[in-house]
């Protein structure tokens, strides 16, 4: 599949929300009025790595079912993807792990369960993290999707080849539709569970892939549309109301501009406190359904048509956009401990600090980190990965 370089960009786009909202809770800037909801609601960066993934992972399958191309091989992906994910996800864990074992204020290794969970990735279902490793709950959402990629790709697949061209495209965006509102039923059973007094399983549940059901529905939906606009097999005629909606995810500037609007939305109260507090039903699924549309527009923006020597296409094509999707995965990994080793360093209180103060040194140290993994350690294991399985044959169906 041909690389869109503007996807390397929403990757760095991705991260740096996520360090943003970080940043900003441990400062206690995201208790300020107006801003601090802004700044609170980068935690939607998540979303934006959950439908990216979808889309990336499901198109081949996608390809397979519209296109009959060759079905994916299952040992080329599953080792592509360990590689991808965990040898620099052992290493911020190494370095996690001692900060927790020299500084006892940040409340020490813990059991020998809690290490071994952390190391298999699987916090996300404990709830039991590191205070440096808090936003890895997602890798382990992110693993079990991994593992649920080549079922649900092939029943796409399947559904798309039965119905044939435009036929199984209606059908498969349905199914993506019925994920979306699974995902979002499941969040308000979640929030209703947390308020009659669960904690863990409430929080499992949220965090789940079931939960978040909805950000990866909206990957797959968008690389369902992706391949069927290539090969003329959209259900919808041009010129009718349906398929001028959809022309607007061809516009750039049209889904920035509604991105914008969808994330003002999210930093008001209609999505719930910013804080650790527990939301209530409606707000839980009013996040959760808007993240996922900020995911749907900025994922849009960044797969939409660029017009050659377009703002878009001169973005993609400088090599600076390119290093930024390569350090992204590092800046999300290490950003929560060089905040903690900030602290601890100058003895800040939590909650406590100017925003900007604290940012910029974050940002600078973190992303010198996560370029140093991504050239000693993420480079070269997926260059090893991907000779290892280069002459893995393509499966057919």
């Amino acid at each position: 599949m041909k690389r869109v370089r503007l996807l390397d960009g929403l990757r760095a786009v991705a991260a740096l929300l996520v360090l943003v909202s970080h940043v900003a809770f441990w400062t206690g800037a995201s208790g300020l009025d107006v801003v601090g909801g802004l700044l609170a609601r980068g935690d939607s960066g998540v979303a934006v790595f959950f439908a990216l993934s979808s889309y990336l992972l499901l198109m081949p399958w996608v390809r397979h079912g519209l296109l009959d191309a060759p079905r994916p091989g299952t040992r080329r992906y599953a080792v592509r993807r360990m590689a991808r994910i965990l040898p620099a996800y052992w290493l911020a864990l190494l370095a996690v792990l001692a900060v927790a074992a020299l500084a006892a204020s940040t409340g020490g290794l813990g059991s020998a369960a809690k290490v071994l969970g952390h190391v298999l990735v699987l916090q996300g279902f404990s709830g039991d993290t590191y205070q440096s490793f808090t936003q890895t709950w997602s890798l382990t959402t992110e693993l079990v999707f991994y593992v649920l990629v080549p079922f649900v790709g092939a029943a796409l697949a399947r559904v798309l080849r039965r119905g044939g061209g435009a036929v199984g495209v209606r059908p498969a965006l349905l199914l993506c539709g019925v994920a979306a509102v699974v995902g979002l039923a499941a969040q308000g059973v979640s929030m209703s569970w947390t308020q009659h007094g669960s904690t863990t399983g409430a929080g499992a549940l949220a965090t789940s892939v079931i939960g978040h059901a909805a950000w990866f529905a909206v990957g797959a939906a968008l690389a369902i549309m992706s391949v069927a606009r290539s090969a003329g097999a959209l259900p919808w005629q041009a010129g009718g109301r349906v398929a001028a909606w959809l022309d607007l995810l061809r516009s750039p500037s049209t889904c920035l501009l509604g991105a914008v609007v969808v994330y003002v939305v999210a930093a008001s109260a209609v999505a719930g406190p910013r804080d650790l507090s527990a939301p209530t039903v409606g707000e839980g699924v009013a996040k959760e359904l808007l993240y996922a549309l900020l995911a749907a527009l900025l994922l849009s923006a960044a797969l939409a048509p660029a017009e050659a020597g377009s703002l878009a296409d001169s973005i993609g094509r400088h090599p600076a956009t390119h290093w930024l999707g390569d350090v992204s995965y590092g800046v999300f990994l290490w950003h929560v401990l060089v905040l903690q080793v900030l602290f601890l360093t100058t003895g800040r209180e939590l909650f406590s600090g100017g925003f900007w103060w604290v940012l910029l040194p974050v940002l600078g140290l973190t992303t010198a980190l996560a370029s140093v993994s991504a050239q000693l350690v993420e480079q070269p294991v997926l260059r090893w990965a991907h000779r290892a399985t280069a002459s893995a044959p393509a499966a057919r169906a």
